[in-house]
C-alpha cells in the first residue's frame, strides 16, 4: 500500500519479478490509456498532466495487472488544485488537503479488503491502520509500516521550532503533516501494530527511538538510485565557469530553502548561478527577496534533471528533516558533489570525500564550502568521482533485499 514513495514502487517491482506481490494499492498511476494519452496530446493540459502525472508510470505489466487505484478522481483533483496558483493560498491548500484525506480513506479502505487474504503487509505510514487490524485480526504475518521522513512527533517539533526561527518561510510548507484531528494517534496505532517501522536513514531512526519506539523494531533499508538514468556524464566538462549550484526538490522550509538563498546571496558571484529545480510549496512570497539570485525550474522529468546534475558544478540541500533524500544520491550518481546537512544524508554522503556535512541552520558554513569549491576545481573534480563510486553502492535492488529480508519471519509468499 503506497501514496506515491518511489522506494515502496520500486519494492512492488521487485516483488512481483520474485512472485511474492498479491496486490499493489496506491493512488492514480499513469497505465497508458487511451484517455491518458488523448490528455497529454492536449497543447496546454497535455504539458500540465505530463508535469504532475507523466511521472507516475510503471513500466512492468505484471505489476500494473495487480495494481488497484484508490482515490483516483481525489488524487487527480488533489493535484490539479494545488496547481491552481490563481486560488489564494487559503483556499487552495483548505481543498488540496480535504481531498489529500479522501485519497488517504479510499487507499486505507481498499487496502483494508485485500490484507485479510495476504501473508504480510507493507504500508505507507497514514494509510495502514484498517489494513493492520484487518490482517491481525485474520492472524496474517508480517506487518511493516514504511515512514519516509522521521516519527510524525519529531516532525511537529522541528516545524515548529522552525517556523518560531523563520516565520517568513512558514508559508512554505502548508498543510505538512496536517490531516485533521485524531492523526498522531492513528500513526500510534500504527507504529504500536505494525512488527517492522522500514526507515531510510539512522537519522529517522534516532527519532523513533527518542520517542520510546525499541530500536529492534526498526529497520534502516538505505534507498537507492537508477543507474541507468543518473550516471557521469560520458566526458567530463573541462570548464570551470559559470560555477552552478543546483538544488532539486520542493521548494519549502522544510528542506532549508531559506538557507541556501541566505548562503548564495553571500556567496554571489558575477560567474556564478543558482538553479532550484522544483514545485514552489505554498506561497511565493518568502522567496521573492531573493528572486534575482536564482533561476527557478519546475518539476522535471528524471531523464532531464539528470542533464541538469550534468551540467551543475555542486548539489547542496540544507535539509532539516529528510528519511534518505533521492536527491542527493540521484546527484552524486551523476558526478556531483554535495553539501548537504546531517539530518538524512549523512548516511550517503562521507565528509570531506563525497561533499561537505555542514551543521543545520548554518548559511555561513553553506557558503564556505561553496567557496572552497569554487576556488579549487582539483577538489570538485575529485569530490565529484568520490562521489559517483560512493552511489555504486546504492542499489534498488539492494534496498529490495533488505525489505524482503525483513519479511521472512513470515512463511507465506504473498504481500
Amino acid at each position: 500500500m503506497n501514496l506515491n514513495a518511489p522506494e515502496l514502487n520500486y519494492l512492488a517491482i521487485s516483488l512481483v519479478r520474485s512472485g511474492q506481490l498479491a496486490r499493489f494499492v496506491r493512488p492514480y498511476v499513469n497505465k497508458g490509456r487511451w484517455w491518458e494519452r488523448a490528455l497529454a496530446a492536449l497543447p496546454f493540459a497535455g504539458r500540465l498532466y505530463a508535469s504532475t502525472f507523466g511521472r507516475r508510470r510503471l513500466d512492468d505489466a505484471t505489476l500494473l495487472a495487480l495494481t488497484h487505484e484508490a482515490g483516483v478522481f481525489a488524487d487527480m483533483a488533489s493535484a490539479a488544485v494545488g496547481r491552481c496558483t490563481f486560488l489564494p493560498d487559503e483556499i487552495r491548500h483548505r481543498w488540496t488537503n480535504r481531498l489529500r484525506m479522501s485519497v488517504r480513506e479510499a487507499v486505507a479502505g481498499d487496502g483494508q479488503k485485500f490484507a485479510s487474504a495476504v501473508q504480510c503487509v507493507v504500508a505507507y505510514e497514514g494509510f495502514a491502520l484498517p489494513a493492520f487490524k484487518a490482517a491481525r485480526a485474520a492472524g496474517r504475518g508480517r506487518l511493516l509500516l514504511n515512514y519516509p521522513v522521521a516519527h510524525h512527533r519529531a516532525r511537529r517539533r522541528i516545524r515548529s521550532e522552525e517556523n518560531r526561527r523563520e516565520p517568513g518561510f512558514a508559508p512554505t510548507w502548508p498543510g505538512f503533516d496536517d490531516w485533521g484531528p485524531g492523526h498522531e494517534e492513528r500513526l500510534d496505532r500504527e507504529i504500536a501494530l505494525a512488527d517492522v517501522v522500514l526507515l531510510g536513514s539512522q537519522f529517522a531512526a534516532d527519532s523513533f527511538v527518542a520517542e520510546g519506539i525499541p530500536p529492534d523494531k526498526l529497520a534502516v533499508v538505505p534507498y537507492g538510485v537508477d543507474q541507468r538514468v543518473f550516471r557521469p556524464a560520458s566526458q567530463a566538462s573541462t570548464s570551470e565557469r559559470p560555477f552552478k549550484v543546483i538544488y532539486a526538490g520542493q521548494l519549502t522550509q522544510r528542506k532549508g530553502i531559506a538557507y541556501l538563498l541566505r548562503a548564495y546571496a553571500a556567496f554571489r558571484k558575477p560567474d556564478t548561478e543558482l538553479t532550484l529545480v522544483g514545485d514552489v510549496v505554498g506561497s511565493r512570497e518568502p522567496l521573492r527577496p531573493f528572486a534575482d539570485h536564482f533561476t527557478h525550474v519546475p518539476h522535471q522529468t528524471r531523464p532531464a534533471l539528470a542533464q541538469r546534475y550534468r551540467e551543475a558544478s555542486v548539489f547542496v540541500l540544507p535539509t532539516l528533516m529528510e528519511g534518505m533524500p533521492l536527491v542527493v544520491l540521484e546527484a552524486m550518481a551523476c558526478g556531483l558533489p554535495v553539501v548537504v546537512t546531517p539530518n538524512g544524508p549523512a548516511g550517503i554522503v562521507r565528509d570531506g570525500v563525497d561533499g561537505f556535512i555542514v551543521p543545520e541552520r548554518d548559511p555561513g558554513a553553506i557558503a564556505h564550502c561553496l567557496q572552497r569549491l569554487y576556488d579549487d576545481p582539483g577538489l570538485r573534480a575529485r569530490m565529484g568521482r568520490n562521489a559517483a563510486t560512493r552511489a555504486l553502492e546504492f542499489s534498488w535492488d539492494v534496498y529490495a533485499m533488505g525489505v524482503r529480508r525483513q519479511l521472512t519471519a513470515s512463511d507465506g509468499t504473498d504481500v
